[in-house]
This record gives structure tokens, C-alpha cells and sequence, in this order.
């Protein structure tokens, strides 16, 4: 029920799209407001010297390819934010977790609407309280998912409206999942060909408003395969379960745990 009310929501934008609004000009798609993508800017911004921003830095110039970059500071930031001409990589937190983010720089109330700012995608990265190194490893992965899924969503409204959760694929044929971290981080590290590594992001401390993240990632390609976004009420929340591991082999996957 939920993926047909999902399927009626963005036929029914598709469809407004395509017409005219009285006194408001026309309406655009994200996809639409994501065409001038590879002929701006994106300002990496970096506050100050942590290993996390460190690590950014260097994994953005040996992994971003798909639009100009520069690295800024948070004066520089504040100064830009307001400017379409560009857009931003921020590192953000919230409620616990650790995101890197990209965004369209404009201003809310311009009356153009491709002027206006706008959160293009989110990946969660690490818990902000207990971080567990992952986050430093899996950099270039991270910022691989998030160039893959601009350049899908500047072609697919499903895309750029799905967010990460559309890279829910789970072709598995023929792949290794590795539940077991140390064993999934070796894979990634020699670049395993046909290895899945799992990752789970979740909070230290638990809130009414705490949620985790659980994915699949290739340790070869850093195409994400699965993306899952869940409530945390306990650090069970966070492990691939057994009926998990029995998806993914009736997927055609081998499963080591």
C-alpha cells in the first residue's frame, strides 16, 4: 500500500509539473531543478581540522568527478548559501548522527523557483558520540553513493523524490554479504569483487526521536544495493537479523556471518 500511495504521489507531481500555475509560474521537478548540477560549483565545506573533515578532504580529491569543486570555510559558506550559483557538501549533525549533505545553494522566497534552495540527499556517515573509525574507511564510499545518486536523480523524478531508499535493488546473485564487520572492512579494503558489506549508523544515546540507518555496499564498485532507515529503541535495532541473512540467500547471495 505504502510503495502505490509512493507511485500515485509522483505521478500526481509529474502531473502538475506540466501545467501552468496561475501568479506562480511554472512548477519544477527536483530532476528539473538538478539540471544545472555539472555546470556549478560545490563547495566542500570544512569548519576545521578533525580526522572526519581531514579524511574529507582527501577522499573528495581523489573520488569527486561529477561537478567543479572548491573547498571553503564556514565564513565562506555563510557568505555563499544564499547563491544559486552553487552548490554545497556540508557535514551536519542531528539527533546523534553524523550526515554529509548536499544542497543547492538560494534563497527561500526568490521567485524563481530554480533559484531556491534545496537538500538534494543525505547519507548518515557515523554516530557523533561513539564513533567507530568506519566512518574514516568507508569516506570514499560515501561520497561515491552520493555522486551516484545526483546523477541518477538529474534523470528520474523517482529517484530524486526516493532518496537513498531507492537504491533498495538487492541484486544479489552470485555476491558475498559480509554481516561479520572485520570481515565485510577486508573485503572493502582490497576491493573484493562481488562483496556486500553491511554498515550500520546509529546514535549513542536513545531519544524519542532517534532512528538508524542499515545498508548494503560493494566493496568494489560503492554502489549502495540497500538502504534501510528505521526507529532505534536498542542496539538490537541496529544488527542484520537472522531473517535478514535469509533474504539476502534467497536473493542468490552467500552469506557470511
Amino acid at each position: 500500500m505504502k510503495r502505490r500511495l509512493t507511485h500515485l504521489f509522483l505521478s500526481l507531481l509529474l502531473l502538475a509539473a506540466t501545467l501552468p500555475v496561475c501568479g506562480q509560474g511554472k512548477i519544477y521537478t527536483r530532476k528539473m531543478r538538478l539540471a544545472d548540477f555539472p555546470t556549478k560549483t560545490t563547495k566542500i565545506v570544512l569548519a576545521g581540522h578533525s580526522f572526519l573533515e581531514l579524511t574529507l578532504r582527501e577522499e573528495i580529491a581523489a573520488h569527486w568527478r561529477i561537478s567543479p569543486f572548491e573547498f571553503c570555510d564556514l565564513e565562506e559558506y555563510n557568505r555563499l548559501k544564499n547563491s544559486s550559483s552553487y552548490y554545497f557538501l556540508t557535514l551536519a549533525q542531528e539527533d546523534g548522527l553524523a550526515y554529509l549533505i548536499l544542497e543547492k545553494g538560494g534563497k527561500k522566497d526568490d521567485t524563481d523557483q530554480l533559484k531556491r534552495p534545496f537538500e538534494v540527499v543525505r547519507m548518515p556517515i557515523a554516530s557523533v558520540d561513539n564513533p567507530t573509525g568506519r566512518e574514516l574507511v568507508f569516506m570514499g564510499a560515501f561520497i561515491d553513493i552520493i555522486q551516484r545518486f545526483t546523477e541518477e536523480a538529474m534523470t528520474s523524478d523517482k529517484v530524486a523524490y526516493g532518496g537513498l531508499e531507492s537504491a533498495n535493488r538487492l541484486h544479489l546473485r552470485g555476491r558475498t554479504v559480509y554481516i561479520d564487520p572485520d570481515q565485510g572492512d577486508e573485503a572493502y579494503l582490497r576491493a573484493e569483487p562481488g562483496a556486500l558489506l553491511t554498515i550500520t549508523i546509529a546514535p549513542e544515546e536513545i531519544g524519542p526521536r532517534t532512528v538508524c540507518y542499515k545498508m548494503l555496499i560493494s566493496a568494489d564498485t560503492h554502489e549502495l544495493l540497500s538502504f534501510e532507515r528505521s526507529r532505534y529503541n536498542d542496539p538490537t535495532d541496529g544488527r542484520f537479523t537472522d531473517a535478514e541473512a535469509r533474504r539476502f540467500s534467497r536473493r542468490g547471495a552467500t552469506v557470511i556471518r
